[in-house]
């Protein structure tokens, strides 16, 4: 078997011809680090899950076909990165010393072209300068054939890129503040983190346009100083950076963003043609329904007033909200249709003036509300694919009997009673309906997680594809509840959301018991949760009345109905308001005031009150006791929480009393961590999949 010395790996690494996987993993042991762990690997730090996950060792990219592996360290890399060059002499791109092949797996640095944090690069010690093998190699540099630019807004040369896929979630364009697309062309800067997109980059020094005849406007990187609030005079929106188009002489400042500046011609889907009044008038703007005045367009075989901005409206737009396209209409043909509503603010929609709708169900939204930038999808994302799409979770083995990715045993289907406290292993929920068991272990699911719950899907709340993993423990990036079970994973956040606010999210509106109206989701709703008082500026739900400030975040939103208190014989529920003078109202638990205004859970036969973090502490959703595997110790452990004689942590030396903990099952181990003291000590975490037993 061919294999070959890597100056990047002590060992010898053998040629593979497919993805390894666990490819020459020992059994019962993590092929990323070498530990005990029973699914064959522990996805305990960053470097096993890509091992895990059949990752390059070098470019970080998926595995394909062919790869030099050393199966015992799970360390791979694609062949191509294997036999890489290990010095280059004379760069195009660096010619004044020669760059050297490293991989630095702890501390990488990022690509001075692409800006992409990499582990394998072509390095210049002396000048601090990185390349990754991909831009290195690239045609457009090896054959020399790009141009170069000495731009006015910086001092160093500027080179133009034509095709390399950038970091877009790490620089922006200097000249416009739009992201840079990953193959728009851009001019880049070698020495600093300076981008430029290639339109921006070539705009004209001056300009003469119809808006403002009197004096040539000149492109400057800024406002000039004696404009201490500049907007734009065409839109009136403030400067925000990038370059602007001045007139000294006036001291005016025009975006050169704004659409009418780029062309005299409005681009239209209006049926007719426009002409630009160049008056100062007042007026409602018919495509988006909002008030304007100043420089506009109008119809005269329509009798409409467009605001400028407003006469280049796309016709069709991709929202996040919704899995279709948008199209714009100017007013609903049918005003008799009855009331409609925004389907993002939830105000009522003047049928009289423009909105997008979609044409393939009930769908309807403000043009501005449609336009916001947090909603607007990239054109250019492979998100624009169908989102819709969905990965099923399990296989099908006969009718009544699954195979589901999160237990390695078939599940069977049964309508059978379960004990009192019996809870579902992906929700950690009770179990009072049909639900899916596994014949030789104590493992239940309920039906709504194995049916309603797809392995993999994109996400309206920011479009990212999530996938669903089986966790023992994990922090949800939503409502920051600890949670055991079923998680999805978001690839592009990193962030793991809980089925509850999965759940939450995907009903979008909320009804809330004693709540005239429901909430709905606002992405930039600011002040404070009616729940816990908690100050948010964006993420909550809100009440649809805007005189009513009712608004809730993601903790108070999952919080569970009742729930059980150590020294409480009663189940305790969730109680919305207190009726009683503030200088009674008082927690039962810690003995701390309470605000009558705030949630609380409530015990009517006891008279008991307290505050829901008293009840619940951060691990309302954990569930304890199940064994499972973590990396760096030999015998499976389990979560608990221990009341009487504690042992102390392994980290802090204090007792575990009441906290989580992480506990060996073996009883002559002495083992145990606060939870959150193994995670300080981890540090290395990505995430917490810890796989049971």
């Amino acid at each position: 078997m061919e294999s070959i010395y890597h100056f990047s790996h002590p060992h010898p690494l053998v040629l593979v011809d497919k993805e390894p996987g666990n490819h020459g993993s020992r059994k019962g042991f993590c092929s990323g680090c070498n530990q005990a762990a029973l699914e064959g690997y522990c996805y305990d730090s960053y470097e096993c899950w890509k091992a895990a996950e059949g990752y390059c060792s070098g470019c970080e990219e998926e595995l394909e076909g062919s790869s030099y592996g050393c199966g015992e360290c799970g360390f791979f890399l694609h062949k191509k990165c294997a036999e890489l060059q290990t010095e280059i002499i004379n760069h195009p791109l660096h010619p004044q010393h020669p760059l050297s092949l490293r991989l630095k797996p702890y501390a990488p640095n990022s690509c001075n072209v692409c800006r992409k944090v990499i582990r394998f690069s072509y390095r210049c010690k002396s000048c601090d300068f990185d390349l990754d093998p991909r831009c290195a190699m690239h045609p457009q540099f090896v054959a020399k054939e790009f141009q170069k630019l000495q731009h006015f807004s910086h001092d160093h040369p500027l080179i133009l890129v034509e095709d390399i896929k950038i970091q877009t979630n790490r620089d922006a364009c200097l000249g416009c503040m739009e992201p840079m697309y990953e193959s728009s062309p851009l001019y880049c800067c070698l020495n600093c983190a300076f981008h430029l997109h290639k339109k921006c980059a070539e705009l004209p020094p001056k300009i003469n346009h119809p808006a403002h005849r009197k004096h040539p406007l000149k492109l400057l990187a800024k406002p000039p100083p004696h404009q201490k609030e500049c907007s734009c005079h065409l839109c009136t929106k403030p400067y925000q950076g990038g370059f602007i188009y001045c007139c000294s002489v006036c001291e005016l400042g025009f975006k050169h963003t704004d659409p009418i500046l780029q062309t005299v011609t409005a681009e239209t889907h209006h049926e007719h043609s426009l002409i630009r009044l160049s008056g100062t008038i007042s007026f409602v703007c018919e495509a988006c329904g909002t008030d304007g005045s100043g420089f506009c367009f109008t119809c005269v075989e329509c009798n409409i007033i467009i605001h400028m901005k407003c006469a280049s409206l796309r016709h069709t737009i991709k929202i996040i909200r919704h899995p279709h396209r948008l199209s714009h209409i100017y007013f609903f043909r049918d005003k008799e249709a009855g009331k409609r509503e925004c389907n993002i603010c939830y105000d009522e929609l003047d049928l009289g003036y423009g909105s997008y709708c979609c044409a393939d169900c009930n769908y309807f939204a403000h043009v501005n509300c449609a336009l916001d930038e947090d909603l607007l999808e990239d054109e250019n994302s492979q998100s624009s694919d169908d989102w819709t799409a969905i990965f099923p979770a399990f296989q099908e083995i006969k009718p009544g009997e699954i195979k589901h990715f999160s237990h390695k045993h078939n599940l069977i289907l049964s309508d059978d009673g379960v004990e009192d406290g019996q809870s579902c292993e992906g929700c950690v929920r009770s179990i009072s309906t049909s639900f899916y068991c596994c014949a030789q272990c104590n493992f239940f699911l309920c039906k709504c997680c194995v049916h309603e719950l797809p392995k993999k899907v994109r996400h309206w709340t920011c479009m990212h594809l999530r996938e669903l993993f089986f966790y023992s423990i994990f922090d949800c990036g939503h409502c920051q509840f600890l949670s055991s079970g079923f998680g999805y994973h978001c690839y592009g956040c990193g962030k793991i959301m809980c089925i509850r606010c999965h759940e939450i999210l995907n009903t979008r509106i909320v009804n809330i018991e004693g709540q005239e109206h429901f909430l709905f989701f606002d992405h930039k709703y600011e002040g404070e949760c009616y729940g816990c008082d908690d100050d948010f500026n964006r993420d909550s739900f809100r009440c649809k009345d805007k005189k009513c400030n009712f608004a809730l975040n993601y903790s108070c939103l999952v919080l569970p109905e009742t729930a059980r208190y150590k020294y409480d014989e009663h189940a305790l529920k969730l109680t919305y308001r207190d009726d009683h003078d503030l200088s009674q109202c008082n927690c039962d638990i810690c003995e701390e005031k309470r605000d009558p205004k705030q949630w609380f859970y409530h015990c009517a036969y006891c008279d008991v009150s307290a505050h829901p973090n008293c009840v619940l502490w951060r691990s309302p959703f954990v569930k304890l006791g199940k064994p499972f595997r973590i990396g760096d110790h030999e015998h499976p452990v389990t979560l608990v929480k221990i009341d009487f004689y504690p042992p102390k942590c392994n980290k802090c030396g204090k007792p575990c009393r009441d906290d989580l903990s992480i506990q060996c099952t073996e009883p002559d181990c002495t083992y145990i961590f606060h939870w959150n003291c193994y995670r300080k000590r981890k540090y290395s975490l990505v995430r917490c999949l810890l796989h049971r037993d």
